[in-house]
């Protein structure tokens, strides 16, 4: 097979994949990303990913690409424009569907590949579920923007609570997408408020509340990006990438 993307297959080369080739299942969001990065932001992001990935050495290409499900679960951006939300329950059955069908048809591999912190809950009861039902399979869920060793590429603090449109996802937008990104419109932003605030509450560590985008930041940014670069977003996704053929390799 000459490429890496179930839906460019035919058939009949599907038909002979097999069982223990590792399915890649990409999961992503529209959602408003303030005034500088478009509401697609978490669906390009992913795809820039996979492209590169897909062009990997055959010595780690035991994997195969399933279609992009790009509509989640974002009802915390839903007061913006331009978001598109599915609920949280139906988004959960439909990705349990989705994903079963292939348990039936006995592959044995999967990556969640996920580029939305808002549903992350969603796709561990999915593979929760679905591990309880079938016990021989193995699912490994990988949120990107969780890998190690981003620490070297954007400040600490900013990465722990810069978490939505800010220095990380717009370096790699420039690297990606630079004609997509408005520049002038990328001002000095503010990280969550969980970075100073000493409270037991919290928005995003160990006890949480739950919460909407404009409780954080009206703006919609959650995060500074005034500090973005082509050359981090580069680094990152150089980063990602061997993350992601690590965890790959792992499985096959």
């Amino acid at each position: 097979m000459l490429t890496k993307f179930w839906s460019n297959l035919t058939s009949v080369e599907i038909k002979n994949i097999s069982s223990n080739k590792v399915l890649i299942f990409p999961f992503s969001s529209i959602e408003q990303h303030g005034k500088h990065l478009p509401v697609g932001t978490d669906k390009l992001i992913l795809e820039g990913i996979l492209n590169k990935f897909s062009k990997i050495p055959s010595k780690t290409s035991n994997f195969i690409i399933m279609p992009h499900i790009f509509l989640g679960s974002a009802s915390e951006h839903s007061s913006y424009s331009g978001t598109i939300s599915i609920n949280s329950s139906m988004y959960i059955d439909y990705i349990t569907e989705y994903v079963e069908q292939f348990c039936k048809k006995k592959f044995k591999k999967f990556i969640f590949l996920n580029s939305h912190g808002g549903q992350i809950s969603h796709l561990d009861i999915v593979a929760k579920e679905l591990k309880s039902k079938y016990k021989t399979i193995d699912i490994i869920k990988a949120n990107y923007s969780l890998f190690d060793g981003f620490d070297k590429v954007i400040n600490e603090n900013e990465l722990k609570f810069g978490y939505h449109g800010g220095e990380f996802e717009t370096s790699l937008m420039l690297y990606l997408y630079p004609l997509l990104v408005k520049k002038n419109l990328i001002k000095k932003n503010t990280l969550s408020p969980d970075f100073k605030s000493k409270s037991t509450i919290s928005y995003e560590k160990n006890i949480k509340r739950a919460w909407s985008t404009e409780d954080i930041n009206k703006s919609g940014i959650i995060g500074n990006p005034v500090g973005s670069s082509s050359l981090k977003g580069k680094k990152i996704l150089d980063i990602t990438l061997n993350t992601l053929k690590k965890i790959v390799m792992e499985l096959s």
